[in-house]
C-alpha cells in the first residue's frame, strides 16, 4: 500500500510543474517535500521527474501512473467524506462558488431557503468568474457551483450539469436618467451614454457590441466599469449618467424602491447559468439539497414569483 500523502505531493508536483509551488500548496517546507518524492521514488524503483526541466516534467513511468494516481486520490478523498457525513450527521460544511451576477440576483433567497432547512450546515459562498470557479471545484476546493453555460460548453465530460432557466438581460439608470424622456429608445440613443457591468463572457460582449454597432476590439467600446462587486456598480449608476448591464433580479430592490429604472429597450441577451458537480465524488448530503433549492429558486424567478423583499420594508398608505 503507497504512502497517500507522498501521492498527493506526486500529484501536486505534477500539476503544478514545480517542487516550490506544490510545496507552497501542501503547506511544507520544499526540502520536506523532496524527501518525501525521494522517499517514493526509492519504494517504486524509479524516479518520477525529470528535475533538470523547468518546469519539472514527469518521467515516461510517472506518466503512466498518473490517472490512477488521480484515481486513488479521488476515492481516497471520498471515503472520507463518506465517514464524515455518517460522523456528522446533520452538521457538516458546504463550499459552493457562483457567479456575480447569479449570486447577487437569486443568492440572498437560495441560502435563506437552504439555511433554514439546514440551521446546523455551515456554507461558504465563493464568488468568481465560471473558468476559476470549475478549476476550483476540479481541484475539490468548491463542492458545487453555477457557472454560465457559455463558459461550460467544452471539457465538461467529468461533470454533472442541471441547466437553469435563463434571465432575461436588461439595461438600468438612475431615475431621472434624459434616456427615460425617450418612450422608445433605440441602440443609437443608449451609444451615447458609458456602461457598467460584471464581467461578462466574451460571447456577451460581442453580442452587446454588435447592438450597439461598435467594435469590440475598440478600446473602451462597450463597459466602461466592470467589476464583481455589484453594489458598488449598482449605486455608481444610481449617482451618474452610467447604465447597468445586467439581469432585472441583480436589482430587484432598487427597482422596488424607485431608485433604479429599466429602460424600454430589449437586448436580446439572456444570462444562462447551470448548476455542476463534479461527476462521482461524494458530497455531504445537504449538497444535493443546495443544489435542487437553487434550481427551485430559478424556475421561481424565471415565473416571476420572487418579490424584492423591500416591499415588506415600505409602510403601505394604510401605514403611514
Amino acid at each position: 500500500m503507497q504512502n497517500l500523502t507522498q501521492l498527493h505531493y506526486f500529484w501536486l508536483i505534477a500539476r503544478e510543474g514545480s517542487f516550490a509551488r506544490a510545496a507552497e500548496l501542501a503547506h511544507i517546507t520544499q526540502p520536506a517535500l523532496s524527501n518525501a518524492i525521494k522517499s517514493l521514488e526509492q519504494r517504486l524503483g524509479f524516479l518520477l521527474f525529470e528535475r533538470s526541466e523547468r518546469p519539472v516534467r514527469l518521467t515516461p513511468e510517472a506518466q503512466v501512473i498518473l490517472r490512477q494516481v488521480e484515481a486513488v486520490l479521488f476515492e481516497a478523498r471520498n471515503l472520507d467524506q463518506t465517514l464524515d457525513n455518517l460522523s456528522a450527521g446533520e452538521f457538516g460544511h458546504i463550499r459552493a462558488g457562483m457567479t456575480a451576477v447569479f449570486s447577487t440576483s437569486l443568492g440572498g433567497p437560495i441560502l435563506a431557503e437552504w439555511h433554514n432547512a439546514h440551521p446546523n450546515v455551515t456554507l461558504e459562498l465563493i464568488i468568481g468568474e465560471t473558468p476559476d470557479l470549475l478549476g476550483s471545484m476540479r481541484d475539490n476546493e468548491l463542492d458545487l457551483i453555477v457557472g454560465d453555460t457559455r463558459d461550460l460548453k467544452e471539457d465538461v465530460d467529468d461533470l454533472d450539469m442541471v441547466a437553469l432557466p435563463p434571465m432575461q438581460g436588461g439595461a438600468f439608470c438612475r431615475a431621472g436618467h434624459p434616456i427615460l424622456n425617450i418612450r422608445h429608445p433605440t441602440s443609437a440613443d443608449l451609444g451615447r451614454y458609458r456602461f457598467a457591468g460584471t464581467h461578462f463572457p466574451e460571447t456577451v460582449v460581442k453580442a452587446f457590441a454588435r447592438f450597439l454597432g461598435r467594435k469590440k476590439d475598440d478600446p473602451g467600446a462597450v463597459i466602461s466599469i466592470d467589476s464583481h462587486n455589484i453594489a458598488a456598480v449598482r449605486d455608481a449608476v444610481a449617482e451618474s449618467d452610467l447604465i447597468l448591464l445586467t439581469t432585472s433580479g441583480t436589482v430587484r430592490n432598487a427597482l422596488a424602491l424607485g431608485v433604479l429604472k429599466q429602460i424600454p429597450v430589449d437586448l436580446g441577451i439572456d444570462g444562462t447559468w447551470a448548476v455542476a458537480k463534479r461527476r462521482g465524488r461524494v458530497l455531504h448530503s445537504a449538497t444535493d439539497t443546495l443544489a435542487n433549492k437553487i434550481v427551485e429558486i430559478a424556475r421561481r424567478e424565471h415565473d416571476r414569483r420572487i418579490a424584492p423583499y423591500v416591499q415588506n420594508l415600505v409602510p403601505s398608505k394604510d401605514e403611514r
